[in-house]
């Protein structure tokens, strides 16, 4: 007799690995769905119904974490944390439906955030054109700022950028993002005027002369700047700001029906890293989007043209990007994709000791994996080959069947 531990990373390999063992179909459905425990914080929840939330856990095999003063019957408003598997979870959902305080919501809340943390498969789709997220996407960054952290004055001529655009193409790029202010740390606002002057004549000229099989991201919080580079040819909207900066940009997007991705900052780019502090970055960030999406759809944008990128940099420590990285995954109960921008960023320096941005290479590269392993769909980059070979690798490892 022998005895191992197996490594089985999700629901597919487990179901495979059933198959492989000789289970029957409806054997391989029920046990599939018990391979992984799933970890619910729940919120604001009253004694009572924390109570019975526990027992009904601990009947259908799973269990709930719950404070002493719970157990204690005593008066209020509790965090707890649920543990379950996917069956068990379902079973849970179907008891709570008959039960009081608020629990049939609880129920509704857990299947909801479940079903949206299981998708894997997301795609961009504009202009009667699409980009599968299936696997892991690159997006060349193209800075047109005489003044960006790292490459600020190399791509600002209109010729230089076309060629620099065809080159991140040619790398394996997907989208490119075209920025026409730099917002590093401790930077002023540019006028819209000089922006625009900046970013429009690029977009046209690189769609006149590559063609338009690849999406063009704009990079800007400034609605009118969204607006005319729709215009001219772009396909998605990046908005650091998560359309809080300009009242108009969220309207915009909603009239042009174009994908978006949403950034959590706190602050602004001048003042964002004077001291930023969190209690619980994950949670916060959370909050956030989901209070960018209520106001989005409030202006008429639809949940599927957004994306989400946490922010790594902007408004953060060190500690706060070493955190989002590694529990990037909690972010999937938006069920909508993730994005990671940390190419070069100044904490790679502090974890690294490399001062110069652009040497930054291997640092940059290890966040990029470290992202896409842990749930982001599109990683914002500025050395394309490198990271598109990295993400070959890992995509490669992830698909093989053993």
């Amino acid at each position: 007799m022998k005895v191992r531990l197996k490594e089985i990373k999700n629901k597919r390999e487990l179901s495979l690995y059933l198959k492989r063992l000789g289970n029957t179909p409806q054997g391989i459905k029920i046990l599939s769905q018990k391979g992984k425990t799933y970890l619910f914080e729940i919120e604001g929840i009253d004694t009572r119904g924390a109570n019975i939330l526990k027992q009904d856990a601990i009947s259908v095999g799973g269990d709930c974490a719950v404070p002493r003063s719970v157990s204690a019957f005593k008066p209020g408003k509790w965090t707890v944390l649920l543990m379950v598997n996917e069956r068990e979870l379902k079973r849970l959902t179907e008891k709570l439906k008959a039960q009081p305080y608020g629990l049939k919501q609880v129920g509704e809340e857990l299947m909801k955030a479940f079903e949206n943390y299981q998708k894997e498969e997301f795609s961009i789709a504009y202009r009667e054109r699409e980009l599968p997220l299936k696997k892991p996407v690159v997006m060349g960054i193209l800075n047109v700022t005489p003044d960006s952290f790292s490459d600020g004055g190399k791509f600002n001529r209109v010729d230089a950028a076309v060629r620099r655009c065809e080159e991140m193409l040619n790398e394996g790029a997907k989208i490119i993002d075209i920025g026409g202010e730099s917002t590093r740390p401790g930077s002023e606002p540019v006028p819209v005027e000089e922006e625009l002057r900046r970013v429009i004549p690029i977009i046209e000229e690189i769609r006149k002369q590559l063609g338009n099989d690849f999406f063009i991201s704009a990079d800007t919080y400034k609605s009118r700047v969204a607006e005319e580079a729709l215009k001219a040819g772009a396909d998605i909207i990046n908005d650091i700001s998560g359309f809080r900066f300009d009242g108009r940009m969220a309207e915009v997007v909603a009239q042009f029906k174009c994908p978006a991705v949403v950034m959590h900052i706190k602050g602004t780019p001048k003042n964002m890293q004077e001291n930023p502090y969190y209690e619980d970055v994950m949670g916060e960030i959370l909050n956030y989007f989901q209070e960018v999406f209520k106001r989005a759809e409030e202006k008429g944008v639809e949940r599927e043209q957004l994306i989400v990128d946490p922010g790594i940099g902007f408004g953060k420590r060190l500690v706060d990007n070493l955190c989002i990285l590694k529990n990037l995954r909690e972010l999937k109960i938006l069920g909508r994709p993730i994005l990671i921008g940390a190419s070069r960023k100044s904490f790679i320096g502090k974890i690294t000791g490399v001062e110069v941005p652009e040497k930054r290479l291997a640092g940059s590269i290890s966040a990029a994996v470290v992202g896409v392993m842990n749930g982001a769909s599109i990683v914002r980059v500025h050395d394309v080959k490198e990271t598109v070979e990295a993400l070959e690798l890992l995509s490669a490892v992830e698909e093989v069947e053993c």
